[in-house]
């Protein structure tokens, strides 16, 4: 039995794939990958589990609901986590460290044309990012002291830059 995943990557560019630890490690690979957004070619980010690693293709499936991904360039990125809440059901999250923002928010480019306004405490570089991703690779989940900021999907969380 040959073992593929568990883990899918996608970049916005339609590339998608296990993620693997050939020639780096999974934490090695997270980063690596984090540090090639730019904000203009290569913008997004995105990990999830895969249906089935048993199958070089089965991480065309889901295995469930949850998924994180980045979005900006590797000196500013925003950390998103779609995860289930208290009623069971997945929500939409940005993630941030614990210190307060006091308000003051920050613009975060993540295309040509488009950019997303986070709180200054949700404001990630690519190697914070990228720990918060690998621990996400291992528990499927968002550890202290990380918090989390459920998203309105009702609201437009993009603007024009």
């Amino acid at each position: 039995m040959t073992l593929y995943g568990p883990f899918v990557q996608a970049a916005n560019d339609g590339r998608i794939g296990w993620l693997a630890d050939e020639h780096l490690t999974i934490p090695e690979r997270l980063q690596r990958t984090l540090e090639w957004l730019d904000a203009h070619t290569d913008y997004t980010y995105s990990i999830w589990r895969g249906a089935d690693p048993t199958r070089a293709d089965g991480y065309l499936e889901p295995a469930n609901g949850s998924f994180m991904q980045a979005a900006g360039s590797a000196e500013a990125m925003t950390v998103e986590v779609r995860l289930p809440g208290p009623d069971g059901e997945h929500h939409l999250y940005t993630v941030g460290r614990p210190e307060s923002a006091h308000g003051t928010t920050t613009l975060i480019p993540m295309s040509d044309t488009r950019a997303v306004r986070v709180f200054s405490n949700e404001v990630f570089t690519a190697e914070e990012a990228a720990a918060v991703f690998y621990m996400f690779y291992l528990t499927e989940a968002v550890s202290q002291p990380y918090v989390l900021r459920e998203l309105d999907l009702t609201q437009d969380l993009s603007e024009l830059r």
